[in-house]
């Protein structure tokens, strides 16, 4: 009986480890990437892109929708760059984000990759 109590005990300790460092290496990559959202849309350049779909995610983010955009971005230079960025959207403004339509968006090259941001977005 005792065995059992130690195995079960050594599970749930093992368990909770694992857990909590899981949680961590989470909350860690979604600090990074809220610094990230947040550095882009402060130093980045503008550029104006057009909308070629929208599409909900099941997620939500302080009660507003996560969607991905896929977007054709023309840079100032007159560069034209395709690109698909999950972002959140506030409610109110998802009748300027539909298919179509032109939006402000910011880039920055970070790490060899260029990443895009709506200037819009929702960041809580």
């Amino acid at each position: 009986m005792n065995k059992i109590i130690w195995i079960i005990g050594i599970f749930s300790f093992i368990t909770m480890v694992v857990t909590i460092i899981l949680v961590t290496k989470t909350l860690g990559t979604q600090r990074k990437r809220f610094s990230e959202r947040k550095e882009i849309l402060a130093e980045g350049t503008t550029a104006q892109a057009v909308i070629n779909s929208i599409r909900q995610t099941n997620r939500t983010v302080g009660d507003q929708p996560e969607v991905l955009l896929d977007l054709t971005v023309t840079k100032p230079d007159g560069e034209v760059v395709h690109t698909v960025l999950k972002t959140v959207i506030q409610i109110v403004n998802i009748p300027a984000f539909q298919k179509g339509k032109v939006v402000e968006v910011k880039y920055k090259t970070i790490g060899n990759e260029q990443k895009f941001e709506v200037v819009d977005a929702y960041l809580p």
